[in-house]
């Protein structure tokens, strides 16, 4: 047998493809035995094939199809195309891991907020924040507003993290003014950015409905129950449901009231 010919299972072991894999390639002819034994059906690998194989094994870790790796081990793609392959490939997990990170982000406040729910009141600093504000005009119904804010960044490809809802009290009454979504984008430009908090507050986390407009009725009683005493004409409720439950009939905030600006 020619010394530069490999068994199966040497070739398995140096490419760090298993047989089941290499079967399969052999089956979708994108990677074929370079002679096999009439006598045994023993399979051998040429040992130029070493740097395919290899080359194979990268791309399949990096998510492309069988159907892809032949076009590409076949040269049956221009560099161009296998460069705009390698673009959309990469956009791809990019978006994964933001909304693996946004997950993360909505899962760690969540641990932190859950066993908040039992009415208790919770007095802290809170860091600033930069969002950009969408304003909610008279009588507009908030989960409409925060609908419509969402096209709108979604329009600019805004990367967002937090959706908040800014309230201002005038007259004894709370009216809702402005969807506030902490955001991060290069196409918007950062002078439309607003800073919230930054000040010591007063939190409490409750479960309203947000399409009986039971937020602004949880305000009212928390400021009358509790005696609040507002540095400020501002009040923040930030949203902790994921996306998935943001407008189901239950949504759990944290109402944050100002004590010091």
């Amino acid at each position: 047998m020619r010394k530069d010919l490999l068994l199966i299972n040497q070739f398995s072991k140096l490419t760090g493809l298993s047989r089941k894999a290499l079967y399969v390639y052999d089956q979708k002819n994108i990677l074929n035995p370079s002679f096999i034994d009439p006598d045994n059906d023993y399979r051998y690998y040429n040992k130029n094939q070493l740097l395919t194989a290899k080359r194979i094994k990268l791309l399949k870790q990096a998510g492309f199809t069988l159907k892809e790796i032949e076009q590409i081990v076949d040269e049956k793609l221009s560099a161009a195309e296998i460069n705009s392959l390698i673009e959309r490939k990469l956009r791809l997990e990019s978006d994964k891991i933001i909304k693996a990170n946004q997950a993360i982000q909505q899962l760690n406040m969540l641990t932190s907020t859950m066993t908040e729910f039992n009415g208790e009141v919770k007095i802290g600093y809170l860091d600033a924040v930069h969002v950009v504000e969408s304003s909610i005009l008279p009588n507009e119904n908030i989960c409409t507003a925060l609908n419509d804010a969402e096209k709108l960044f979604k329009k600019n490809n805004v990367i967002r993290t937090e959706k908040m809802i800014k309230y201002e009290r005038s007259d004894n009454d709370v009216y809702p003014v402005a969807i506030a979504i902490q955001v991060k984008s290069q196409k918007l430009d950062p002078s439309i950015y607003k800073k919230y908090f930054d000040f010591e507050a007063q939190h409490f986390f409750c479960e309203v409905d947000p399409y009986q407009e039971q937020s602004i009725l949880k305000i009212k009683n928390i400021i009358k129950n509790d005696k609040i005493k507002l540095s400020g004409p501002y009040i923040y409720e930030r949203i902790l449901n994921s996306d998935d439950y943001l407008y189901s009939s239950k949504r759990f905030s944290e109402f944050i009231f100002p004590l010091n600006v």
